[in-house]
């Protein structure tokens, strides 16, 4: 066994290694007569991922939220608290593979409330040095925030969350 440990101890550490990941998120929402899309392109962090657990953090800086219309990510940023909330950042949990599609379960912290969330995608590449597509749905009620109006139409309570992320070792 001792003759082992010196083999055994560099992929004990690279099992243990954390992941950093570096992404976007892109939002999408409706209302009667169309749809908005913003994006934010600074989603940043590291995750450990053993087996099927996993842990860490991802996080995207509030400011940066762009739909491409400055009143709207005004608004938008006011909606989210951003001045006091500067953060939203995934906890991953559990990142596993379902069949064909790869899922990340933990928690959202979004404008002060932590809810579970559940992002399925695809992991294309090596896990080492791959990219990660995933989409969650979510609502502004869930997190007791208010709904957006463009002129005098409000939009649906759902939001579309589209996540891309190059994860490395």
């Amino acid at each position: 066994m001792r003759r082992l440990l010196p083999f055994l101890l560099p992929l004990l550490a690279l099992a243990q290694a954390p992941y950093r990941v570096e992404g976007e998120a892109r939002y999408r929402g409706f209302y009667t007569l169309g749809s908005w899309e913003a994006k934010n392109p600074t989603a940043r962090g590291e995750v450990l991922w053993d087996g099927e657990r996993a842990s860490g953090r991802v996080c995207l800086e509030q400011a940066a939220w762009d739909s491409g219309i400055a009143e709207r990510d005004k608004k938008a940023l006011e909606i989210l608290r951003a001045k006091d909330h500067p953060r939203a950042c995934l906890y991953p949990q559990r990142a596993r593979f379902e069949g064909s599609r790869f899922v990340v379960e933990g928690e959202l912290e979004l404008a002060g409330k932590r809810r579970p969330v559940r992002v399925e995608g695809e992991l294309l590449g090596d896990p080492a040095n791959g990219l990660f597509r995933g989409s969650f749905r979510t609502r502004f009620s869930e997190w007791d925030l208010e709904r957006p109006r463009f002129l005098f139409l409000e939009v649906r309570d759902e939001v579309e969350v589209y996540l891309e992320a190059r994860v490395r070792r």
